[in-house]
């Protein structure tokens, strides 16, 4: 079993947890709960892209740097759209309805926007090279 196995779900799985805990201030349940998402989706995104990389026989290392950029653009387009939308008063009535949601609206939208917006970033860029190098071939991955 390679390190990578590992690390795919452990990385998201530990900043899931570390999000629940910055964000809950009574109990682990959103610790556990956003731990167990992470997990889940770590564990997912190995497995897809490893079978993405195997079928389309898709150069890992352009994609890498493909979604290292886009994970970049996700996370400030995030961050920004987070604060704009609303998307912290949503969070907090969802995961600390205590808080108050005048101090705190911003952050927690610039956290949540920063999260989902580099994980979307990352997965459309890097899925966005790997399809134009595959139509540039002018074929099938697979023969």
């Amino acid at each position: 079993m390679k390190l990578d196995s590992l690390v795919w779900p452990l990385i998201p799985g530990g900043a899931g947890a570390a999000y629940g805990w910055l964000i809950s201030s009574s109990d682990f349940s959103a610790s556990i709960i956003l731990g167990t998402v992470g997990l889940i989706a770590g564990g997912l995104g190995r497995v897809l892209v490893s079978g993405v990389h195997a079928g389309l026989k898709v150069d890992v290392k352009k994609t890498s740097v493909a979604g290292l950029v886009g994970a970049f653009l996700g996370t400030v387009a995030g961050g920004y759209l987070g604060v704009t939308s609303g998307f912290g008063s949503w969070m907090i009535a969802t995961f600390n309805p205590d808080l108050p949601e005048m101090d705190f609206r911003d952050s927690f939208g610039f956290i949540g926007g920063v999260f989902i917006g580099s994980v979307v970033g990352a997965i459309a860029m890097a899925g966005l090279v790997g399809f134009v190098r595959w139509r540039r071939a002018g074929g099938p991955a697979i023969r």
